[in-house]
Protein backbone atom coordinates (compact mmCIF):
# COMPACT_ATOMS: atom_id res chain seq x y z
CA UNK A 1 0.00 0.00 0.00
CA UNK A 2 1.18 3.31 -1.05
CA UNK A 3 0.92 6.38 1.67
CA UNK A 4 -1.38 8.03 -0.82
CA UNK A 5 -3.50 5.19 -0.38
CA UNK A 6 -4.23 5.75 3.26
CA UNK A 7 -7.42 7.37 4.79
CA UNK A 8 -6.99 10.86 6.03
CA UNK A 9 -7.93 9.70 9.33
CA UNK A 10 -4.81 7.46 9.94
CA UNK A 11 -2.60 9.95 7.99
CA UNK A 12 -4.04 12.29 10.75
CA UNK A 13 -3.01 10.16 13.37
CA UNK A 14 0.36 9.46 11.84
CA UNK A 15 0.72 12.72 12.02
CA UNK A 16 0.36 13.29 15.13
CA UNK A 17 3.65 10.86 15.65
CA UNK A 18 5.75 13.07 13.99
CA UNK A 19 7.89 15.76 14.43
CA UNK A 20 7.48 19.02 13.16
CA UNK A 21 10.59 18.97 11.17
CA UNK A 22 8.55 15.66 9.55
CA UNK A 23 5.49 17.32 9.29
CA UNK A 24 6.87 20.20 6.99
CA UNK A 25 9.08 17.82 5.30
CA UNK A 26 5.87 15.48 4.57
CA UNK A 27 3.97 18.94 3.09
CA UNK A 28 6.62 18.95 0.51
CA UNK A 29 5.77 15.36 -0.88
CA UNK A 30 2.34 15.62 -2.62
CA UNK A 31 -0.84 18.42 -2.65
CA UNK A 32 -2.70 15.73 -0.80
CA UNK A 33 0.08 15.63 2.16
CA UNK A 34 -0.22 19.54 2.00
CA UNK A 35 -3.36 19.91 2.54
CA UNK A 36 -3.46 16.95 5.27
CA UNK A 37 -0.21 18.89 6.85
CA UNK A 38 -2.15 22.00 7.08
CA UNK A 39 -5.33 20.90 8.71
CA UNK A 40 -5.99 22.56 12.36
CA UNK A 41 -6.21 19.33 14.06
CA UNK A 42 -2.55 17.60 12.85
CA UNK A 43 -1.14 21.21 14.51
CA UNK A 44 -3.15 20.88 18.04
CA UNK A 45 -2.07 17.37 18.15
CA UNK A 46 1.59 19.14 17.63
CA UNK A 47 0.71 21.38 20.40
CA UNK A 48 -0.20 19.07 22.67
CA UNK A 49 2.59 16.52 22.34
CA UNK A 50 5.34 18.77 21.67
CA UNK A 51 4.66 22.31 23.22
CA UNK A 52 2.27 21.36 26.31
CA UNK A 53 4.15 18.45 27.47
CA UNK A 54 7.40 20.40 27.03
CA UNK A 55 6.60 23.20 29.07
CA UNK A 56 7.48 25.62 26.13
CA UNK A 57 6.28 29.38 26.49
CA UNK A 58 3.15 29.39 24.36
CA UNK A 59 0.66 32.00 24.23
CA UNK A 60 -2.27 29.79 25.79
CA UNK A 61 -4.53 32.48 26.21
CA UNK A 62 -4.51 32.73 22.29
CA UNK A 63 -4.95 29.21 21.34
CA UNK A 64 -8.86 28.87 21.13
CA UNK A 65 -9.05 31.50 18.78
CA UNK A 66 -6.27 30.13 16.23
CA UNK A 67 -6.76 29.13 12.93
CA UNK A 68 -4.74 26.37 11.56
CA UNK A 69 -1.71 29.21 9.77
CA UNK A 70 -1.69 31.02 13.21
CA UNK A 71 -1.38 27.66 15.55
CA UNK A 72 1.21 26.27 12.75
CA UNK A 73 3.68 29.39 13.28
CA UNK A 74 3.23 29.20 17.17
CA UNK A 75 4.07 25.75 17.40
CA UNK A 76 6.71 26.34 15.09
CA UNK A 77 8.42 29.61 17.23
CA UNK A 78 7.64 28.03 20.83
CA UNK A 79 9.54 25.05 19.34
CA UNK A 80 12.87 26.99 18.60
CA UNK A 81 12.44 29.03 22.27
CA UNK A 82 12.75 25.97 23.94
CA UNK A 83 15.73 24.76 22.12
CA UNK A 84 17.15 27.81 22.78
CA UNK A 85 16.80 27.96 26.46
CA UNK A 86 17.53 23.61 26.38
CA UNK A 87 20.73 24.78 25.02
CA UNK A 88 23.40 26.14 26.23
CA UNK A 89 25.18 26.95 23.00
CA UNK A 90 22.41 28.48 21.19
CA UNK A 91 22.76 32.16 20.20
CA UNK A 92 19.54 34.73 20.13
CA UNK A 93 19.28 36.05 16.37
CA UNK A 94 19.32 40.16 16.21
CA UNK A 95 16.00 40.69 13.96
CA UNK A 96 16.59 44.40 13.88
CA UNK A 97 18.78 47.42 14.95
CA UNK A 98 17.95 51.35 14.60
CA UNK A 99 17.90 54.61 16.02
CA UNK A 100 15.50 55.91 18.16
CA UNK A 101 16.83 59.21 19.05
CA UNK A 102 19.56 61.33 17.97
CA UNK A 103 21.41 63.11 20.83
CA UNK A 104 19.91 61.65 23.56
CA UNK A 105 19.25 57.93 24.90
CA UNK A 106 16.11 55.90 25.26
CA UNK A 107 14.54 55.93 28.58
CA UNK A 108 12.18 53.51 28.10
CA UNK A 109 11.56 50.25 25.66
CA UNK A 110 7.94 48.37 25.99
CA UNK A 111 6.76 46.14 23.32
CA UNK A 112 3.29 46.30 22.96
CA UNK A 113 1.07 43.37 22.41
CA UNK A 114 -0.99 42.20 19.70
CA UNK A 115 1.97 42.45 16.94
CA UNK A 116 3.69 39.73 16.93
CA UNK A 117 6.69 41.01 18.79
CA UNK A 118 7.22 43.87 15.78
CA UNK A 119 5.63 47.01 17.73
CA UNK A 120 7.75 49.08 20.21
CA UNK A 121 7.18 52.18 22.11
CA UNK A 122 9.82 54.48 22.89
CA UNK A 123 10.27 57.38 25.58
CA UNK A 124 13.33 59.52 24.94
CA UNK A 125 14.24 62.81 26.66
CA UNK A 126 16.10 66.18 24.79
CA UNK A 127 14.69 69.57 24.92
CA UNK A 128 11.69 67.83 25.44
CA UNK A 129 10.42 64.42 25.53
CA UNK A 130 9.19 62.22 23.31
CA UNK A 131 6.84 59.34 22.73
CA UNK A 132 7.32 56.95 19.72
CA UNK A 133 5.57 53.58 18.08
CA UNK A 134 8.22 51.64 15.45
CA UNK A 135 7.51 48.82 13.66
CA UNK A 136 9.96 46.27 12.11
CA UNK A 137 8.64 45.71 8.61
CA UNK A 138 8.87 42.02 9.29
CA UNK A 139 10.06 39.81 12.03
CA UNK A 140 14.36 39.45 11.25
CA UNK A 141 13.25 42.75 9.10
CA UNK A 142 16.00 45.14 7.90
CA UNK A 143 14.57 48.56 8.85
CA UNK A 144 11.87 49.75 11.00
CA UNK A 145 9.61 52.83 10.69
CA UNK A 146 8.14 55.02 13.27
CA UNK A 147 4.49 54.60 13.39
CA UNK A 148 3.43 57.38 14.96
CA UNK A 149 5.18 60.20 17.70
CA UNK A 150 3.61 62.10 20.68
CA UNK A 151 5.64 65.61 21.80
CA UNK A 152 3.49 68.13 22.82
CA UNK A 153 5.90 71.13 23.37
CA UNK A 154 6.79 71.96 27.03
CA UNK A 155 5.85 68.48 28.38
CA UNK A 156 8.19 66.69 30.53
CA UNK A 157 7.15 62.76 30.14
CA UNK A 158 8.24 61.30 33.84
CA UNK A 159 6.70 57.41 33.28
CA UNK A 160 5.40 55.11 30.51
CA UNK A 161 3.51 51.57 30.75
CA UNK A 162 1.97 49.92 27.98
CA UNK A 163 -1.54 48.09 27.98
CA UNK A 164 -0.88 44.60 28.16
CA UNK A 165 -4.33 43.98 26.71
CA UNK A 166 -3.71 44.39 23.01
CA UNK A 167 -7.73 44.75 22.15
CA UNK A 168 -7.88 47.87 24.54
CA UNK A 169 -8.57 51.08 22.99
CA UNK A 170 -5.46 52.32 25.35
CA UNK A 171 -1.94 51.73 24.23
CA UNK A 172 0.06 53.20 26.87
CA UNK A 173 -0.67 55.59 29.73
CA UNK A 174 2.31 58.28 30.63
CA UNK A 175 2.79 60.37 33.33
CA UNK A 176 3.46 64.21 31.77
CA UNK A 177 4.39 67.69 33.62
CA UNK A 178 4.03 70.29 31.99
CA UNK A 179 5.19 73.88 33.20
CA UNK A 180 2.80 75.74 34.57
CA UNK A 181 -0.11 73.49 34.60
CA UNK A 182 -0.64 70.31 36.97
CA UNK A 183 0.87 67.23 36.67
CA UNK A 184 -1.12 64.39 35.22
CA UNK A 185 -1.63 61.53 33.30
CA UNK A 186 -2.50 60.85 29.25
CA UNK A 187 -4.04 58.09 28.16
CA UNK A 188 -2.83 57.43 24.29
CA UNK A 189 -4.34 55.56 21.58
CA UNK A 190 -2.70 54.56 18.70
CA UNK A 191 -4.61 55.39 15.62
CA UNK A 192 -4.80 52.24 12.77
CA UNK A 193 -5.51 54.57 10.06
CA UNK A 194 -3.51 58.48 10.76
CA UNK A 195 -1.01 56.29 12.32
CA UNK A 196 -0.59 58.60 15.14
CA UNK A 197 -1.13 59.38 19.07
CA UNK A 198 -4.41 60.34 20.33
CA UNK A 199 -5.24 61.38 23.66
CA UNK A 200 -8.25 59.71 25.17
CA UNK A 201 -8.57 60.92 28.60
CA UNK A 202 -6.90 62.69 31.60
CA UNK A 203 -6.26 61.89 35.02
CA UNK A 204 -5.16 64.94 37.46
CA UNK A 205 -2.04 63.58 39.76
CA UNK A 206 1.20 63.50 40.73
CA UNK A 207 1.76 60.14 40.51
CA UNK A 208 3.41 57.56 37.76
CA UNK A 209 1.56 54.80 35.76
CA UNK A 210 2.38 50.97 37.10
CA UNK A 211 0.64 49.03 35.15
CA UNK A 212 -2.23 48.56 32.83
CA UNK A 213 -4.59 46.00 32.34
CA UNK A 214 -7.74 46.92 29.71
CA UNK A 215 -9.38 49.26 31.30
CA UNK A 216 -7.41 49.15 34.75
CA UNK A 217 -5.03 51.45 35.43
CA UNK A 218 -2.70 51.38 38.57
CA UNK A 219 -0.68 54.59 39.34
CA UNK A 220 1.43 54.99 42.53
CA UNK A 221 3.47 57.71 44.49
CA UNK A 222 6.92 57.37 45.89
CA UNK A 223 6.26 56.41 49.29
CA UNK A 224 2.80 54.38 50.16
CA UNK A 225 -0.09 55.31 48.40
CA UNK A 226 -1.29 53.25 45.21
CA UNK A 227 -4.54 53.89 43.22
CA UNK A 228 -6.54 51.40 40.68
CA UNK A 229 -9.19 52.93 38.54
CA UNK A 230 -11.25 52.66 35.61
CA UNK A 231 -10.10 54.85 33.10
CA UNK A 232 -13.49 54.19 31.36
CA UNK A 233 -16.03 54.91 34.35
CA UNK A 234 -13.56 57.25 36.09
CA UNK A 235 -14.48 54.76 39.44
CA UNK A 236 -11.59 54.19 41.67
CA UNK A 237 -10.02 52.81 45.48
CA UNK A 238 -6.81 53.53 47.57
CA UNK A 239 -4.61 51.20 48.22
CA UNK A 240 -3.19 52.78 51.72
CA UNK A 241 0.31 50.69 52.51
CA UNK A 242 1.63 49.80 55.88
CA UNK A 243 4.80 52.77 55.74
CA UNK A 244 4.00 56.28 56.00
CA UNK A 245 6.30 58.71 53.83
CA UNK A 246 9.26 60.30 56.25
CA UNK A 247 10.16 62.66 53.62
CA UNK A 248 7.81 63.47 50.65
CA UNK A 249 11.47 64.57 48.78
CA UNK A 250 12.86 61.64 49.32
CA UNK A 251 11.99 58.64 47.17
CA UNK A 252 13.11 55.74 49.85
CA UNK A 253 9.86 53.33 48.43
CA UNK A 254 9.51 53.69 45.21
CA UNK A 255 6.69 51.29 43.66
CA UNK A 256 8.15 48.95 41.34
CA UNK A 257 5.34 46.78 39.99
CA UNK A 258 2.13 46.42 40.95
CA UNK A 259 0.52 42.68 40.04
CA UNK A 260 -2.90 41.88 39.23
CA UNK A 261 -3.15 38.87 41.15
CA UNK A 262 -5.61 35.96 41.86
CA UNK A 263 -8.45 38.23 43.59
CA UNK A 264 -5.67 40.47 44.96
CA UNK A 265 -3.35 43.03 43.87
CA UNK A 266 0.34 42.32 45.20
CA UNK A 267 2.02 46.02 45.59
CA UNK A 268 6.01 45.90 44.99
CA UNK A 269 8.06 48.46 45.94
CA UNK A 270 11.98 49.46 46.32
CA UNK A 271 11.92 48.28 50.42
CA UNK A 272 8.37 46.19 51.05
CA UNK A 273 5.79 43.89 49.06
CA UNK A 274 2.10 44.31 49.94
CA UNK A 275 -0.76 41.86 49.39
CA UNK A 276 -4.28 43.94 49.01
CA UNK A 277 -7.60 42.50 48.34
CA UNK A 278 -8.83 43.13 45.15
CA UNK A 279 -10.73 46.06 45.32
CA UNK A 280 -14.42 47.53 44.75
CA UNK A 281 -14.03 50.34 42.65
CA UNK A 282 -16.47 53.17 43.68
CA UNK A 283 -17.36 56.88 42.28
CA UNK A 284 -14.22 59.67 43.42
CA UNK A 285 -16.37 60.81 46.10
CA UNK A 286 -16.80 57.53 47.65
CA UNK A 287 -13.54 56.49 47.03
CA UNK A 288 -13.04 53.36 49.55
CA UNK A 289 -9.57 52.61 51.03
CA UNK A 290 -8.30 49.46 51.71
CA UNK A 291 -5.26 48.23 53.63
CA UNK A 292 -2.69 44.97 53.12
CA UNK A 293 -3.54 42.16 53.82
CA UNK A 294 -0.40 40.77 54.14
CA UNK A 295 3.11 42.66 54.45
CA UNK A 296 6.75 41.78 53.89
CA UNK A 297 10.01 43.00 53.77
CA UNK A 298 13.00 41.91 51.41
CA UNK A 299 15.30 45.39 52.71
CA UNK A 300 16.73 47.44 49.92
CA UNK A 301 15.49 45.42 46.45
CA UNK A 302 18.11 46.84 43.61
CA UNK A 303 15.74 45.41 40.77
CA UNK A 304 12.28 42.68 41.11
CA UNK A 305 9.76 40.63 38.77
CA UNK A 306 7.00 39.45 40.07
CA UNK A 307 4.54 37.08 38.11
CA UNK A 308 1.89 34.11 37.99
CA UNK A 309 3.52 30.80 37.57
CA UNK A 310 2.72 28.76 34.83
CA UNK A 311 0.94 25.49 36.37
CA UNK A 312 1.97 22.08 35.41
CA UNK A 313 0.11 19.90 32.93
CA UNK A 314 -2.67 18.51 34.57
CA UNK A 315 -2.54 20.40 38.16
CA UNK A 316 -5.81 21.08 39.39
CA UNK A 317 -4.79 23.62 42.12
CA UNK A 318 -7.16 26.63 41.56
CA UNK A 319 -4.87 29.68 42.34
CA UNK A 320 -1.70 29.62 40.68
CA UNK A 321 1.35 30.73 42.80
CA UNK A 322 3.51 33.81 42.17
CA UNK A 323 7.20 33.84 41.26
CA UNK A 324 9.07 36.52 43.17
CA UNK A 325 13.07 36.64 41.30
CA UNK A 326 14.92 39.57 43.01
CA UNK A 327 18.37 41.00 43.49
CA UNK A 328 19.00 42.36 46.57
CA UNK A 329 20.81 45.69 47.61
CA UNK A 330 22.85 46.70 50.15
CA UNK A 331 23.82 49.79 52.32
CA UNK A 332 26.97 48.39 53.18
CA UNK A 333 29.49 49.60 50.43
CA UNK A 334 31.98 47.03 51.85
CA UNK A 335 30.71 43.64 50.86
CA UNK A 336 31.89 41.39 48.42
CA UNK A 337 31.11 42.50 44.56
CA UNK A 338 29.08 38.89 44.18
CA UNK A 339 25.52 39.04 44.74
CA UNK A 340 22.63 36.81 44.01
CA UNK A 341 19.52 36.53 42.05
CA UNK A 342 17.06 34.70 44.59
CA UNK A 343 12.92 32.98 43.48
CA UNK A 344 10.75 33.40 46.01
CA UNK A 345 7.32 31.98 45.64
CA UNK A 346 4.14 32.93 47.50
CA UNK A 347 2.24 29.64 47.79
CA UNK A 348 -1.75 30.04 47.73
CA UNK A 349 -3.80 30.04 51.09
CA UNK A 350 -5.12 26.74 51.37
CA UNK A 351 -7.81 28.32 53.91
CA UNK A 352 -9.01 31.24 51.06
CA UNK A 353 -9.57 28.53 49.04
CA UNK A 354 -12.24 26.78 51.19
CA UNK A 355 -13.29 30.16 52.11
CA UNK A 356 -14.14 30.71 48.12
CA UNK A 357 -15.21 27.29 47.87
CA UNK A 358 -18.07 27.20 50.60
CA UNK A 359 -19.14 31.04 49.92
CA UNK A 360 -19.51 30.45 45.84
CA UNK A 361 -23.02 31.25 45.84
CA UNK A 362 -22.35 34.34 48.14
CA UNK A 363 -20.45 37.69 46.93
CA UNK A 364 -17.15 37.27 48.57
CA UNK A 365 -16.09 39.51 51.54
CA UNK A 366 -13.12 42.67 51.38
CA UNK A 367 -11.61 44.30 53.39
CA UNK A 368 -11.22 48.25 53.72
CA UNK A 369 -12.91 51.50 55.12
CA UNK A 370 -15.52 53.73 53.26
CA UNK A 371 -15.29 57.43 53.37
CA UNK A 372 -17.62 57.01 56.66
CA UNK A 373 -15.16 55.31 58.25
CA UNK A 374 -17.10 51.85 58.58
CA UNK A 375 -15.00 48.85 58.42
CA UNK A 376 -15.59 45.29 56.62
CA UNK A 377 -14.64 42.22 57.38
CA UNK A 378 -11.03 40.95 56.77
CA UNK A 379 -10.56 37.12 54.99
CA UNK A 380 -7.97 35.13 54.70
CA UNK A 381 -5.35 36.03 52.08
CA UNK A 382 -5.32 34.50 48.57
CA UNK A 383 -1.49 33.61 49.28
CA UNK A 384 0.91 32.93 52.12
CA UNK A 385 3.06 35.23 53.90
CA UNK A 386 5.87 36.07 54.30
CA UNK A 387 7.17 34.77 50.80
CA UNK A 388 9.49 31.25 50.77
CA UNK A 389 12.60 31.14 49.22
CA UNK A 390 12.57 28.31 46.32
CA UNK A 391 16.09 27.47 47.19
CA UNK A 392 17.31 28.67 43.74
CA UNK A 393 19.44 31.66 43.56
CA UNK A 394 21.70 32.43 40.50
CA UNK A 395 24.87 34.66 41.05
CA UNK A 396 25.86 38.02 39.79
CA UNK A 397 28.50 40.32 40.02
CA UNK A 398 28.11 44.42 41.37
CA UNK A 399 28.89 46.97 39.06
CA UNK A 400 27.15 50.21 37.55
CA UNK A 401 23.78 49.74 35.71
CA UNK A 402 21.67 52.22 34.28
CA UNK A 403 18.15 49.36 33.44
CA UNK A 404 18.44 47.46 36.88
CA UNK A 405 15.38 45.39 35.17
CA UNK A 406 14.86 41.79 35.52
CA UNK A 407 12.13 40.05 33.73
CA UNK A 408 10.56 36.89 35.27
CA UNK A 409 7.95 34.82 32.58
CA UNK A 410 5.30 32.89 34.00
CA UNK A 411 6.74 29.67 32.11
CA UNK A 412 10.03 30.54 34.34
CA UNK A 413 12.74 31.86 32.03
CA UNK A 414 13.95 35.13 33.13
CA UNK A 415 16.45 38.10 31.71
CA UNK A 416 18.49 40.62 33.06
CA UNK A 417 21.34 42.87 32.40
CA UNK A 418 24.90 41.76 34.13
CA UNK A 419 26.83 44.95 34.47
CA UNK A 420 30.73 44.91 33.72
CA UNK A 421 32.62 43.37 36.82
CA UNK A 422 34.34 46.21 38.80
CA UNK A 423 38.37 46.33 38.35
CA UNK A 424 40.98 49.02 37.99
CA UNK A 425 44.68 49.08 38.65
CA UNK A 426 44.06 51.32 42.34
CA UNK A 427 43.52 49.89 45.37
CA UNK A 428 40.17 48.28 44.52
CA UNK A 429 42.11 45.84 42.51
CA UNK A 430 44.04 44.33 45.62
CA UNK A 431 40.58 44.28 47.73
CA UNK A 432 40.54 41.24 49.48
CA UNK A 433 36.40 41.57 49.28
CA UNK A 434 36.44 41.58 45.51
CA UNK A 435 34.94 38.56 44.16
CA UNK A 436 37.13 35.86 42.11
CA UNK A 437 34.14 36.35 39.14
CA UNK A 438 35.28 39.98 38.52
CA UNK A 439 39.42 38.91 38.23
CA UNK A 440 38.21 35.74 36.10
CA UNK A 441 35.91 37.71 33.73
CA UNK A 442 36.65 36.70 29.90
CA UNK A 443 38.97 38.62 28.09
CA UNK A 444 36.44 40.58 25.57
CA UNK A 445 33.61 40.33 27.75
CA UNK A 446 34.22 43.80 29.89
CA UNK A 447 31.11 45.10 29.30
CA UNK A 448 27.25 44.53 30.43
CA UNK A 449 25.53 41.18 28.73
CA UNK A 450 22.33 40.37 28.84
CA UNK A 451 22.51 36.89 31.10
CA UNK A 452 19.56 34.58 31.43
CA UNK A 453 18.39 31.36 32.89
CA UNK A 454 15.26 28.94 33.51
CA UNK A 455 14.50 29.66 36.79
CA UNK A 456 11.15 27.52 37.44
CA UNK A 457 7.93 26.66 35.62
CA UNK A 458 7.19 23.28 33.73
CA UNK A 459 10.06 24.34 30.90
CA UNK A 460 12.68 23.54 33.62
CA UNK A 461 10.82 20.62 34.95
CA UNK A 462 10.63 19.07 31.43
CA UNK A 463 14.27 19.81 31.13
CA UNK A 464 15.56 17.92 34.60
CA UNK A 465 13.31 14.72 33.90
CA UNK A 466 15.65 14.54 30.43
CA UNK A 467 18.56 14.72 32.92
CA UNK A 468 17.40 12.22 34.75
CA UNK A 469 16.68 10.39 31.69
CA UNK A 470 20.08 11.00 29.80
CA UNK A 471 19.39 14.62 29.28
CA UNK A 472 22.51 17.50 29.37
CA UNK A 473 20.54 19.87 31.56
CA UNK A 474 22.84 21.01 34.75
CA UNK A 475 22.78 22.85 37.87
CA UNK A 476 25.84 24.73 39.17
CA UNK A 477 25.98 23.09 42.97
CA UNK A 478 22.90 22.39 45.15
CA UNK A 479 20.72 25.45 44.59
CA UNK A 480 22.22 27.51 42.41
CA UNK A 481 20.82 27.82 38.62
CA UNK A 482 23.52 28.37 36.03
CA UNK A 483 22.97 31.62 34.21
CA UNK A 484 24.39 32.21 30.46
CA UNK A 485 25.22 34.60 28.41
CA UNK A 486 21.98 35.45 25.93
CA UNK A 487 24.01 38.25 24.01
CA UNK A 488 26.86 40.68 24.11
CA UNK A 489 27.24 43.54 22.32
CA UNK A 490 29.92 43.93 19.50
CA UNK A 491 32.43 46.14 19.07
CA UNK A 492 31.56 48.60 16.65
CA UNK A 493 28.20 48.42 17.15
CA UNK A 494 25.98 51.23 17.08
CA UNK A 495 24.59 50.77 20.00
CA UNK A 496 27.52 51.43 22.74
CA UNK A 497 26.93 52.88 25.65
CA UNK A 498 25.06 51.48 28.73
CA UNK A 499 21.79 49.65 27.90
CA UNK A 500 18.93 52.21 29.60
CA UNK A 501 15.92 50.15 29.64
CA UNK A 502 14.76 46.52 28.66
CA UNK A 503 11.24 44.63 27.76
CA UNK A 504 11.05 40.92 27.16
CA UNK A 505 8.06 38.98 26.46
CA UNK A 506 8.73 35.19 26.77
CA UNK A 507 5.98 33.54 24.70
CA UNK A 508 7.50 35.22 21.55
CA UNK A 509 10.87 34.75 22.48
CA UNK A 510 11.31 38.69 21.54
CA UNK A 511 13.52 41.03 23.72
CA UNK A 512 13.96 44.71 22.96
CA UNK A 513 17.01 46.70 24.39
CA UNK A 514 17.66 50.25 24.39
CA UNK A 515 20.88 52.33 25.06
CA UNK A 516 22.08 55.68 26.03
CA UNK A 517 23.13 56.18 21.97
CA UNK A 518 19.60 56.15 21.55
CA UNK A 519 19.85 52.81 19.53
CA UNK A 520 17.07 50.09 20.37
CA UNK A 521 18.29 46.64 19.30
CA UNK A 522 15.14 43.50 18.85
CA UNK A 523 16.71 40.18 19.31
CA UNK A 524 14.76 36.79 18.87
CA UNK A 525 15.02 33.98 20.73
CA UNK A 526 15.95 30.68 18.73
Amino acid sequence: MRLSDVDDDTLILLFSFMPVRSILAMRQTCKHMQLISRMLIVWRNAYLTQVLSAGFPFPRQQLATMNAAELEHAVCRAIRIGAFWRSPEALPREALEFRASFGTGVEEVRILPGHDGRRVATLSKGIWSVVACWESMAVGGAASVMRAKWSPKGTIITGLVANSDADSEVAIAVSTHQHGSAQRIELLALEKDDDCFRSIGTIDTAMRPIALRGDLLAYSDDSCRTVITNWKTDELALLQGADEPVDQHFQYNRCLQVVFAHKSILVVRARSIELFPEPVLQPPDECPTYRPLAFHSFGWIDGVSVNVQMQRQGSDASIAPLSILLRAESDDPWLSDVHTLDLYVLEPNPAYTEVEVDSSQEEAPSFGTSPSGGRTSHPPAPYLFPPVHSSLSSPSVRGFLRCTAIVLGAYGTALWIQPRPARSVDLTDLDVHQSETARDWPAGQEKEVIAGTVFAGPLRDAMFSDHANGGEASEGGEGVVSARTVFVRQAGSGSVGNWTAMDYVEELGVVALASTQGVVTLLELG
